[in-house]
């Protein structure tokens, strides 16, 4: 996994990279209505674009197999299986981020809530007494 450093001055905790994270979310849902009012064919009606933005996602995932089926097949082998080209790899992550934007734009959802709710549901539901049990919250440890 990658390193990446917290912003300066800022304590490096779960809390603040919390915030950073929900605070990027906010911008991202921000950044791709104003790409989508800009760039994006299909608009209205909107289950004409979710249908769309579903085509792009399914073949964004189906690239995504395609992308890491050799490495699949060399570990099922016991072989080598560092084959996966991170370039590609980092193209469709953006993708996948740009759709989750336009979904959640779509369907009038907050990305940052949904994602605090789903870390805080896992924690309860998985490890109670995990840092994420608070995550996005200012109670959190």
């Amino acid at each position: 996994m990658a390193s990446h450093s917290a912003a300066p001055n800022r304590p490096d905790t779960l809390a603040s990279r919390a915030s950073d994270c929900l605070e990027g979310l906010r911008a991202l849902q921000e950044i791709q209505a104003a790409y989508d009012a800009e760039m994006w064919d299909i608009d209205e009606p909107v289950h004409a674009k979710v249908r769309h933005i579903h085509i792009h996602l399914s073949t964004t995932v189906g690239r995504l197999a395609s992308l890491i089926e050799p490495a699949d097949h060399d570990a099922f082998h016991d072989r080598e299986s560092d084959k996966i080209d991170t370039g590609a790899a980092g193209k469709l992550i953006a993708d996948l981020l740009i759709h989750a934007g336009q979904l959640a734009n779509c369907y009038g959802v907050n990305l940052d809530a949904v994602l605090a709710a789903r870390y805080q549901g896992n924690a309860a539901r998985f490890a109670p007494g995990s840092s994420f049990a608070g995550f996005g919250t200012s109670t959190e440890t």
